[in-house]
């Protein structure tokens, strides 16, 4: 059976990924609870493959700060937690203004229209409330504020924080009038970063990152 592996480890590799993508976006999009136990044998019967690549997705995911492992208990949905809501916010604060008023200076005219993109759909989708993709449409759309193709390193780290950061807002943060307010923000934002207005870029950027972490604290907290 192990004859022909240059066929065969692609084909593993790509059911991984699928199993990735899906796991990961139910997580985030709230539809495992926090602390759920995500079962091995109901989801390889579920995506109808061996317990091998869904073994292979949880332990990615696992690093990804998604999922935790436990000696004889298995894999389970990681749980919410104020300290980490905290550490998560107090690294974008750091790291991703200074990172979109370097992006600011970087555009070029591909890279504003890719923004663009991103904020549209981000808007379509917060408009009619589909919450999980206006996660990851958020998530894409301060990404590429930084121009990752030029900041490599920090658009890996600041992806994983904007992912531990959308638990929390599906999780906590749905009020009325906070959409609106995000729409404003963004909208702001965006004209700012794409008139190479780097330091205006830079202070609304921060103040929207502040708000939102005090917003989540609010209601995050007992």
């Amino acid at each position: 059976m192990l004859g022909n592996p240059g066929v065969i480890q692609p084909l593993v590799q790509s059911m991984t990924s699928q199993i990735i993508v899906h796991l990961r976006n139910r997580i985030l999009a709230g539809a495992y609870a926090p602390e759920s136990a995500l079962r091995q044998d109901a989801l390889a019967a579920e995506f109808g493959t061996s317990k091998i690549p869904v073994r292979e997705a949880l332990v990615q995911l696992q690093s990804e700060g998604l999922v935790d492992i436990f000696p004889n208990r298995g894999f389970q949905v990681r749980p919410l937690a104020v300290a980490e809501l905290d550490e998560v916010f107090r690294l974008r604060l750091q790291i991703e203004p200074t990172a979109v008023a370097l992006g600011a200076k970087f555009a070029d005219a591909g890279d504003r229209a890719a923004a663009r993109g991103a904020l549209d759909r981000l808007n379509e989708a917060s408009a009619s409330g589909e919450f999980a993709s206006s996660g990851q449409c958020n998530r894409e759309f301060h990404l590429l504020l930084i121009v990752p193709r030029m900041q490599p390193v920090a658009a890996d780290i600041l992806n994983r924080l904007h992912m531990l950061a959308q638990r929390y807002v599906q999780a906590h943060l749905r009020p009325e009038g906070r959409v609106k307010r995000a729409m404003r923000e963004h909208a702001a934002l965006y004209k700012a970063w794409s008139a190479a207005k780097s330091k205006e870029a830079r202070a609304l950027v921060l103040t929207h990152i502040e708000q939102t972490r005090d917003d989540l604290a609010r209601v995050a907290r007992p």
